[in-house]
């Protein structure tokens, strides 16, 4: 009798016990799984964090991209507005000296307005080659393309090989360049560096061409022309600007 009810104690303790650690396993899954979904959250809250970190640099990558090209047009107008300073220099000088030599001849100028500017055209018949290519030069300076070309196309007629043929050249480039017409600047500006080889113009002209063959989609021709510049006129202005742009398009 006392036997049988030890046995019957003794299983009740297993029963009790093994109660008791299913209820102990059961609390630990139900922990375990409250820690799956905290983790879970916290998951889904760095996804979020990671999407928008990738958003954000997307952005500032075109931001950057966006600066980089201004910066690069700006260069590109400093680097024609350096030239414009120093025509405007020569120009002057030559001026100076057309007045003393009208003086010394008793001949006066024609004054004519150019958008809002005195224009001295010191021969209208297109006999002294300072007064026409100045009187070119004050139209292209005034946005008068077609007027400032027939100008320079005169004066090349005239003049084909004096000291300012290739910058009258290299201008009528930059006319169609700022007509967005870039297939006839490449040409302009490629026959300059074929006839005037050792012109001042040839490093500018070169650079201007890569432009053109860039904005054309021409990349191969573009980065040609650019390390021209790089390789033959490396202490220029123009190859700055032609590293800087061939930089960009990650070019060595």
């Amino acid at each position: 009798m006392f036997k049988k009810i030890a046995l019957i104690t003794v299983a009740a303790l297993s029963i009790t016990a093994c109660g008791g650690n299913q209820d102990l396993v059961q609390q630990s899954l139900n922990n375990i799984k409250d820690e799956m979904l905290g983790i879970q959250s916290t998951i889904g809250d760095m996804q979020v964090q990671v999407q928008e970190l990738d958003k954000n640099i997307r952005m500032n990558t075109e931001s950057i991209n966006r600066n980089s090209d201004a910066l690069s047009q700006l260069r590109e107008e400093m680097t024609v507005t350096n030239s414009d300073i120093m025509e405007i220099k020569e120009r002057v000088t030559e001026l100076e000296k057309s007045k003393m030599e009208l003086s010394n001849s008793n001949m006066q100028p024609e004054v004519v307005q150019e958008g809002g500017e005195e224009v001295i055209i010191i021969e209208d018949n297109i006999q002294d080659k300072i007064g026409l290519y100045t009187y070119a030069y004050e139209l292209y300076r005034n946005g008068k393309y077609a007027e400032s070309e027939v100008k320079f196309n005169e004066f090349l007629k005239r003049y084909p090989d004096v000291e300012r043929s290739d910058n009258a050249m290299y201008w009528i480039g930059e006319i169609k360049y700022a007509q967005k017409d870039y297939e006839s600047a490449v040409m302009v500006f490629q026959k300059l560096t074929e006839t005037y080889p050792a012109g001042n113009k040839v490093p500018d002209a070169l650079l201007k061409m890569g432009y053109s063959y860039g904005n054309i989609s021409d990349k191969d021709n573009a980065v040609k022309a650019l390390q021209t510049v790089v390789t033959d006129f490396p202490e220029s202005d123009a190859a700055r600007l032609a590293g800087q742009k061939l930089r960009f398009w990650g070019v060595n």
